[in-house]
């Protein structure tokens, strides 16, 4: 058991169905991962491939799984029929770089967008055209201000002989 979270319960499958060995006799992974795999809703390895490894991650910590860099490195060696400690490394590298991003997107949490505050934006920018707009009318003729007169324009820069 990790520290902190608990990983959930594993639901309706067990470890002699038949999604499970297929997705456990796949290439670094095991009977373990085949189930938290299942547990996340990846089914197969199409649906593993279409989500590529770091989706496939983040499902399994969101079901509350104790996912690593290594499990990372497992399921993308699992799509390519790699051992994951052949991956080359510039993929390693890759694949590190995207497991950072995600983790800290989950750690950061969903953002908070409130249900109306869209609408009262809307409403607030609205009112506020409807103030000009009723100013606009009914404001007296405009009258010349006293303001300083605009500068006169730059001149241009002497040629420089070559």
């Amino acid at each position: 058991m990790t520290k902190g979270r608990r990983p959930a319960k594993l639901k309706f499958m067990s470890a002699t169905d038949p999604v499970v060995l297929e997705l456990a006799a796949l290439k670094n992974l095991g009977e373990k991962t085949a189930l938290w795999l299942v547990d996340a809703g990846v089914r197969s390895r199409s649906e593993m491939a279409k989500l590529g490894a770091i989706e496939v991650c983040r499902r399994m910590l969101l079901a509350g799984h104790p996912v690593s860099l290594v499990a990372a490195y497992a399921i993308e060696g699992a799509l390519t029929d790699t051992h994951w400690n052949q991956i080359p490394p510039q993929k390693k590298l890759e694949v590190q770089r995207l497991f950072a991003v995600m983790k800290r997107g989950i750690a950061a949490g969903p953002p908070v967008v409130k249900a109306g505050a869209r609408v009262a934006a809307k409403t607030a920018a609205d009112a506020a055209a409807a103030v000009e707009t009723a100013q606009a009318a009914t404001a007296p003729a405009a009258t010349p201000s006293k303001s300083k007169p605009a500068p006169a324009p730059a001149k241009p820069a002497a040629k420089r002989k070559s």
